[in-house]
């Protein structure tokens, strides 16, 4: 068996063990009592009195009138009001739609509204897009069927026309449909098997008894929390279906609004507290009829949200930032530390060090004046490396008292209207966060934009930055409400909190096994932490604005109450409030439907992610906008790359990344990477080691931590620097194929980072599998996730029906029995790596930076089948334009002893073929002809290594 949930519950055990209160939030709790205040909220699903929407009457259908792609009909309540959870909705409007061969549409929403202006209920196109019908499907040519009943009430189900496996059904349950609150329950298969619903930090199938929410929070990496993004999209595999095959579908809900879903034993209940059902079901189905999970992703990301953009060239390079580079010359020393080490550096990033007291748009002109700082960016983009600062989400309200504390880019955006609004005073809205109290821009109006794209613009002119990294955005706020309303006099004030790196607040903890290899340190930490501990206790508290507590509440006939939903999300959030950690939900936007945050909450990630990448549009012509984003939605990977927020430096949390990686392959947010070699608490030398290495292999590639603790830059240790190199000499070479899967996951919709079960769907043991993974079609990664160890155990997929696996290192084949764990040796400075035989590899010898990589010789790796055959491809372009004045798509075949290219298109890359590697070739050849076209050229005597 393929290691699966007992090596999960393994490491969350270890995450448990190391997830004891830190010093900082020990001396928190002294310093500033009021933060952890939280409001006495149950969450719903914990409440035992909380009503049963089961019980609500549901609603019975009339009026069916059929059209040329399927019908709409009304659905009228079936009984006296609920109100378990809202004000019932007496009158509804159903439609079902057949959108494509693959895809069915049913949307549920109010009868007697407008659709085009009304955000309460339905989602705007403009802000999240909408899948529309092709306009040719019917109910008998679509992949899909929908059957419905009125007995007792409402209910349908959704199936496949060809073999009638039921998908989806409601059979049995009742529809509820409130004001702020919705349910819909599904019946489940046994044992189902359901994965996606990202952003999460859970084992990749996300099982049974599991409760998923979601709601935007900047809470760090909780593990079975919600986080910071949502993409309400899950893809079930079920085994042994059809003639003992496996199949595969998906379903999208396409509402905003906070949600939780109950995967509960044999059903999943859908609940949202606002909007309305807009669901989307996927057949998975490819045009032979069978159906995958493969299929199903590019289907989601095709046809619903949106393919993901290609990214840069540079981009796939390896990145270095840490929140706590005090000043150009620790930049300076970070870079050459790189440089004496050799391993490879392709970009350097700004925390919040850079700005001036926390302000966006701005240098500290003693740390990071702009002259010598300019000068800096520019030996950097002289030696082919490249530079990203970050840009919070917040934007700080200076203090109208202290002419000396303008601050322009509030200025101009307040003059225009731009804000978010406090709708209890009128006034903008002015929570709290780094530079102090701050407003957030309003994406709703079109004003927001062209602003945005002025201060990014005056900020390159003096920061020659080459992407932006978009932090803050689920968009987070220090303290409850528009706690700066009268109080912007005081500005700037501290965060509510200490800092990393102010007194009281230095971090000791370090990973799983640190005790073990390095017990004479870990011994003096934990003695630092307790004076420091002891120290704290008498210091004096940081002022802090007030919260708020109240219970649950009960719906109010024709009333909705925002801040305080009947519903009680299970959030994170400290004490479940909506209140804290964001904007609160009544806070108004400025369109002309008064919207509030209870409805476009979760978009603020996506909107200022979007607001980005066309300022950058503006900035460079012609550019693949560079943008990373925190809080995502669906449909962000058309704008942005994510990486996986705060993580912590443990060994539970480097494996769990996995997981969250292939969730957001299934996404469609291809570019995804984790901070590596974790960005809270303290890393050492073998867990860098081994993150370094694994990362090696996600398609974005950086090491972030926080300033309290120690520097973690991949040259500070000796073994982890050779672990560095090695791995990174691994992924240079496959910079072209890295960049290859890219080119089809944005014009095809196809994962890069990939599922073993979604390459091996035939193998049920792989079901929950994820301590290793493929790049691609063609390689398998098995990486070290447990400390102290030099082998690992793995699995080698398809062996039992004749797939070939490569050391890629040597190229041997593996001897391996089907499902067997082999172990395999891993060194400290060693990461398993295997070619799958039928694959050929497009290589290039390995530079220093991504630009010296493609001015290198050019390699080919074939890796045969057990039939003597392989396959590849190769995409070319010039790597950083939007629309490529040429391309070439290289198609590689191997049979009967000829390696043969088919090409198509026109760019040139100068670099030339060095070498032709073929692995499994049963007998040495003597020489080779070389053929182009149909003309032979003189043959060669080839000397086979």
């Amino acid at each position: 068996m393929a290691i699966g949930k007992t090596f999960a519950a393994l490491l969350g055990a270890l995450l448990l063990v190391n997830a004891q209160t830190s010093t900082s939030e020990r001396v928190l709790s002294t310093l500033s009592p009021q933060i952890n205040a939280a409001p006495s909220l149950t969450p719903t699903i914990l409440d035992n009195s909380a009503p049963d929407p089961q019980a609500c009457p549901g609603y019975k259908a009339s009026n069916v009138a059929n059209n040329a792609q399927g019908f709409t009909a009304d659905l009228t309540i079936a009984g006296a009001n609920c109100q378990a959870f809202g004000n019932d909705i007496a009158d509804l409007t159903l439609e079902v739609s057949y959108q494509a061969k693959s895809r069915l549409n049913v949307r549920v929403y109010p009868k007697h509204i407008a659709l085009q202006n009304s955000t309460q209920y339905i989602l705007p196109a403009n802000l999240v897009q909408q899948p529309t019908g092709d306009g040719r499907t019917t109910a008998s040519s679509s992949d899909l069927k929908f059957e419905w009943s009125n007995d007792p009430t409402f209910q349908f189900k959704v199936s496949r026309s060809s073999t009638g496996e039921e998908l989806f059904s409601t059979y049995g349950h009742v529809l509820v449909f409130e004001d702020q609150f919705v349910e819909l329950v599904t019946n489940m298969v046994d044992d189902y098997k359901v994965y996606g619903l990202a952003e999460n930090i859970h084992d990749f199938l996300l099982g049974q008894n599991h409760t998923q929410t979601f709601y935007a929070t900047d809470s760090g990496n909780t593990v079975d929390g919600n986080v910071y993004g949502q993409h309400p999209f899950y893809q079930e595999t079920r085994y042994d279906q059809d003639n003992g095959k496996t199949t595969a579908h998906g379903v999208y809900a396409r509402n905003a609004h906070g949600q939780e879903w109950l995967l509960q034993t044999n059903t999943i209940t859908y609940r949202t507290i606002g909007g309305s059902i807009d669901l989307y079901f996927l057949s998975g189905e490819s045009s032979d009829g069978s159906s995958s999970a493969k299929q199903t992703i590019a289907q989601y990301q095709r046809d619903c949200v949106g393919l993901p953009k290609l990214e840069q060239f540079w981009t796939f390079g390896f990145h270095q930032v840490r929140w706590g580079y005090e000043n150009i010359s620790v930049m300076e020393g970070v870079v050459q530390g790189y440089r004496d080490a050799n391993i490879p550096l392709e970009c350097v990033w700004n925390d919040l060090d850079i700005y001036e007291l926390y302000r966006d748009f701005t240098n500290n002109n003693v740390t990071y004046p702009i002259g010598p700082f300019q000068a800096w960016i520019a030996s950097l983009h002289a030696n082919g490396q490249y530079y990203v600062p970050i840009i919070d989400s917040n934007i700080y309200a200076p203090n109208p008292d202290n002419a000396s504390d303008s601050y322009p880019p509030w200025e101009r955006a307040a003059a225009q209207g731009l804000f978010i609004r406090d709708p209890t005073t009128g006034d903008y809205y002015y929570g709290d966060n780094w530079p102090g109290f701050s407003s957030w821009a309003d994406w709703l109006l079109p004003g927001s934009q062209a602003w945005w794209t002025n201060e990014i613009v005056s900020w390159w002119n003096n920061t020659s930055f080459d992407g932006i990294w978009i932090d803050l955005s689920e968009a987070s706020s220090f303290c409850v409400g528009s706690c700066g309303n009268g109080r912007l006099s005081e500005n700037p004030i501290h965060p509510p909190f200490l800092l990393p790196g102010n007194p009281y607040s230095f971090d000791y903890l370090y990973p799983e096994g640190f005790n073990i290899t390095n017990a004479t340190e870990a011994s003096s930490a934990a003695a630092a932490s307790t004076s420091q501990a002891s120290a704290a206790s008498s210091a004096t508290p940081l002022p802090n604005p007030a919260t708020t507590t109240q219970g649950r509440t009960n719906p109010t006939p024709g009333v909705r109450n925002l801040n305080f939903p009947p519903y009680v999300l299970n959030t994170v959030q400290s004490g479940h409030s909506l209140l804290k950690g964001a904007i609160t939900p009544n806070a108004t936007h400025n369109d002309p439907y008064n919207t509030t945050e209870y409805e476009m909450h979760n978009l603020f990630g996506l909107q200022i992610s979007n607001a980005t990448y066309e300022s950058l549009l503006t900035l460079l012509p012609g550019k693949r906008p560079f943008t990373v984003g925190r809080s995502t939605f669906a449909g962000s990977g058309k704008t942005t790359a994510h990486w996986g927020g705060d993580n912590t430096s443990t060994w539970g949390s480097m494996f769990l990344s996995i997981a969250q990686a292939l969730t957001f392959m299934m996404s469609g947010m291809p570019m995804f990477g984790a901070d590596t070699c974790g960005f809270a608490h303290n890393t050492d030398y073998d867990l860098c080691s081994r993150w370094m290495e694994l990362s090696a292999f996600f398609p974005f590639y950086r090491n972030h931590n926080v300033k309290a603790a120690i520097s973690q830059e991949a040259y500070r240790w000796s073994s982890v620097a050779e672990a560095s190199r090695r791995a990174m000499l691994v992924r240079y070479s496959l910079l072209n194929y890295m960049y290859t899967l890219f080119y089809y996951a944005h014009t095809q919709g196809e994962t890069v980072m990939r599922a073993l079960a979604w390459e091996f769907p035939e193998d049920a043991s792989l079901a929950g599998t994820y301590s290793q993974f493929m790049l691609g079609p063609s390689l398998l990664v098995t990486p070290v996730l447990v400390p102290n160890v030099n082998t690992v155990n793995g699995v080698f997929p398809g062996v039992g029906d004749g797939t070939k696996w490569y050391d890629w290192y040597t190229l041997q084949a593996i001897n391996a029995a089907p499902q067997q764990n082999v172990t395999l040796s891993a060194p400290l400075e060693h990461i398993n790596v295997h070619v799958r035989g039928g694959s050929i590899l497009p290589l290039q010898q390995p530079g220093y930076t991504t630009a010296e990589t493609q001015s290198n010789p050019f390699g080919i790796l074939v890796a045969l089948n057990k039939d003597g055959k392989a396959s590849g491809s190769l995409y070319l372009d010039d790597g950083v334009s939007l629309v490529p004045s040429a391309t070439k798509v290289v198609t590689f075949n191997f049979a009967n002893n000829v390696l043969s290219t088919q090409i198509e298109g026109s760019y040139h890359a100068s670099a030339p073929l060095a070498n032709v590697t073929i692995a499994g070739i049963s007998q040495k050849p003597q020489y080779v002809s070389l053929f182009i076209g149909k003309q032979q050229c003189e043959a060669q005597k080839l000397i086979v290594e």
